[in-house]
This record gives structure tokens, C-alpha cells and sequence, in this order.
């Protein structure tokens, strides 16, 4: 039985676009979007481009309402283009150029800074309404070490006292309205930390509120909202987390989520030839330059024959791509189907953090992206070509 990606055959694709070739599910996009706002009907949700910025998905998610989580200008100009209210989304940047701020001044979108110096920094360049700050509460979770984001040696928020500093600087410059941000992990898993973040974060803008005479328009607990990659993984009960959450929420502040990996990481796969074998060596045409995460991370992907979802698993074999560096390797001693030449072989879970970590590094040309829905598929993006490489090189 060949795989079928929303109605369509994922071979019959390969035929029509090439590979490698990013093909995304709309359904499923639709699906989680409608599953975070009835987890969590009391919150502002804001989805995180950072994640993937594809123009046509960005369209699509801003038409079911949601906000935008920007990291910089372009990412502000993108959720401009793509039709999200940036009045109702967030800027959050660990080192924002003057630029980026001009930008997040321009656009009204709530802005949450890092550190007590950007704010100073901002100040050449006007003030907002409102402002919020990052903290970083002392610790943090995640699937891998390169995505903690809170705790001891990392680069993002400020401590607790340095944020108090930022609050009453921020407060004697003649800002009325605030916000409070903690993020500290990307793709977790389990609730109970979701409940702790909450703890802390509650914790520290009570104190703020009555110390400062400060008030908070709203509390930021981020994304992290993880997705299972590895089988034995138990997917997050969505709605029973926002339960749990509401529970313990005791504040009329605004509560906002920024998801980004939540929404698009099971609506995406990675289709890819097989070109190569060589002894338990599988060479496909897909590399670390489209598909990052297993070499930066040691990342797990699920990866089927899509030729034949049935085919037994007889062998222990390498998945690996065709970049000149020994990490580019999809998959180490995996079980799989035994598997030819010209099969077509697809990474799934491949929708966040995928093509938008993607690089020209090795001469490799970036893939096209299709998108499905209910047994239709359009082209999102052009398959790159050498003219995209070298039209702005000085010849």
C-alpha cells in the first residue's frame, strides 16, 4: 500500500514536483489550530513563524484569527504581508538590531524585551503603550540541550532582580501598560511542566504588581507545546492541559500562548529518492542542507517507505544525504523495509523547524513545498535553481 498524504499518493507527487520535495497537510494545520483554541478558549494565541514562515501557510493561519510570534523585522513584515493583526501579536528578539525595534515600534505589536539594556536602547527611538519583559526563572525543559531555553547558561531573559530594574525603568519613562513573558523549552511533553512555568511565572508578576504598583495586561508562557516524533512518545492531552492550566490561572490578566511547532510539525513530510546503496548505507537525494534537525540535534524522524507502508522491517540500515559531511544522517542502524533503488522513502513530522532550517551550504538547492487539501495540491514554492543562488553575487 503506497502512503497517501491528504488524499493524494506520495508517489504520485514525487512524479509531479520531484524530490526532495516538503508536502504539507492543511487538514491537520486546521486541525491543531482548532485544537489549541478549544484547549484553551481564555487565551490570546499567538503562532510562532520561527517555526515555519511559509507565505501561504502564514496566510492561512492568520485567517483563523490567530496572532503572530516575531523574532525580528522580517519576521514582522512577513506576518504584515501574510495579514495578521499585529496589534494582537508579540515581538520578542534576544539581540534586536535598532532596526528590528523601529520596526516593532511601527507595527504596535506588543514588545517583549530580553534585557534591561534593549530597552535603554529602544528609548532613542520612541516608546510603546506597553511593554513586557522575558525572565528567566532559573530553569527549563526540552526534547534536546539546544532547545532550553531557561536556566543556567543560556542567552535568553534576565534574572528576576534584573527584571524588577526593567519594570521601574520602564515605569519612570511613563509606561502605564505591561506584560510579563517565560519561556524556558521547546517541544515538551509533559504537562506538569507547563503547570510549574505557570507557578513561577504567577509567582514573580504578583510580586512585581504589588512591589512596582504595577499592573499586568497579560502573562506570556510561550510556546513549547511539544509533538511526539519517536514512537514510543505520548502525544500532550491538549484539552485536559488547558484544563489543568485554567485551574491554577488566578489572575484577570490576558493569557497568551505562542505555539509554532504545535501547528505545523505533523502536517509536514520530507519526500526523498533513494539514489544509492551501498551496503547498509541508503544515500537519498534529500541532505542535512533540507532537513537539519537529526544532524544539529541527533533529532528523531520517523521514516517510511512510501512505495509500501506494509513491507516488512528486515533490515538495519543508514539513511543518509548527499552533503560532504559525515553528520549528514538521517538515521542511524533503523529498522526499515528492505529497500531499492528509485524508492521513495518519506521523513515525516516534518513541518517545524524543517525547510525554514534549511541552507544553499554544498551547492544544494532548496526544495519546492506543496501544499494538500482533501485530494488537491498546489505549489507553495518554487524548487530553487542556480539562477537563485548566484543572482546576487557580483559577476
Amino acid at each position: 500500500m503506497e502512503l497517501q498524504i491528504g488524499g493524494v499518493s506520495a508517489i504520485s507527487l514525487t512524479k509531479t514536483y520531484g524530490t526532495p520535495l516538503y508536502v504539507y497537510d492543511k487538514q491537520i494545520i486546521l486541525k491543531k489550530i482548532q485544537e489549541l483554541k478549544e484547549a484553551f478558549p481564555y487565551a490570546r494565541i499567538c503562532y510562532a513563524l520561527k517555526a515555519n514562515s511559509n507565505i501561504y501557510l502564514l496566510k492561512l493561519i492568520a485567517q483563523q484569527g490567530l496572532g503572530a510570534d516575531c523574532s525580528n523585522k522580517i519576521e514582522l513584515e512577513l506576518a504584515e504581508y501574510a495579514g495578521f493583526n499585529l496589534k494582537e501579536s508579540i515581538f520578542t528578539a534576544v539581540n534586536p538590531s535598532d532596526e528590528d525595534l523601529v520596526k516593532a515600534l511601527q507595527t504596535g505589536a506588543m514588545m517583549n524585551l530580553d534585557d534591561l539594556s534593549i530597552f535603554y536602547r529602544l528609548q532613542k527611538f520612541g516608546l510603546p503603550k506597553k511593554i513586557s519583559f522575558r525572565i528567566n526563572p532559573g530553569f527549563g525543559a526540552g526534547k534536546f540541550p539546544g532547545i532550553v531555553v531557561g536556566g543556567k547558561d543560556v542567552k535568553f531573559g534576565m534574572s528576576e532582580e534584573r527584571a524588577k530594574q526593567a519594570y521601574c525603568a520602564a515605569k519612570e519613562a511613563g509606561i502605564q501598560e505591561f506584560g510579563i513573558h517565560m519561556m524556558t523549552g521547546s517541544c515538551v511533553l509533559e504537562e506538569s511542566y507547563f503547570e510549574e512555568l505557570l507557578k513561577s511565572i504567577q509567582s514573580i508578576a504578583e510580586n512585581f504588581s504589588q512591589e512596582l504598583n504595577i499592573h499586568f495586561e497579560h502573562i506570556n508562557l510561550g510556546g513549547g507545546l511539544g509533538v511526539p516524533y519517536e514512537p514510543e512518545e505520548v502525544p500532550l492531552n491538549l484539552k485536559r492541559l488547558g484544563e489543568r492550566i485554567q485551574k491554577i490561572y488566578n489572575t484577570k490578566s490576558i493569557l497568551m500562548l505562542e505555539p509554532g511547532r504545535y501547528v505545523v510539525a505533523e502536517s509536514g513530510m520530507l519526500l526523498t529518492t533513494v539514489n544509492t546503496i551501498k551496503n547498509n548505507f541508503i544515500g537519498v537525494d534529500a541532505g542535512m542542507t533540507n532537513l537539519i534537525r537529526p544532524a544539529l540535534y541527533g533529532a528523531y524522524h520517523s521514516i517510511v517507505l512510501a512505495n509500501d507502508l506494509q513491507a516488512p522491517k528486515t533490515e538495519s540500515l543508514m539513511i543518509v544525504g548527499p552533503v560532504c559531511e559525515s553528520t549528514d544522517c538521517f538515521a542511524k542502524d533503523r529498522p526499515m523495509p528492505k529497500i531499492k533503488e528509485g524508492n521513495i522513502l518519506a521523513i515525516q513530522v516534518a513541518g517545524a523547524y524543517s525547510f525554514a532550517m534549511s541552507s544553499q551550504y554544498n551547492g544544494r538547492l532548496r526544495p519546492s513545498e506543496v501544499l494538500l487539501d482533501n485530494g488537491l495540491h498546489k505549489l507553495i514554492r518554487k524548487r530553487e535553481t542556480i539562477i537563485d543562488l548566484i543572482q546576487y553575487e557580483q559577476l
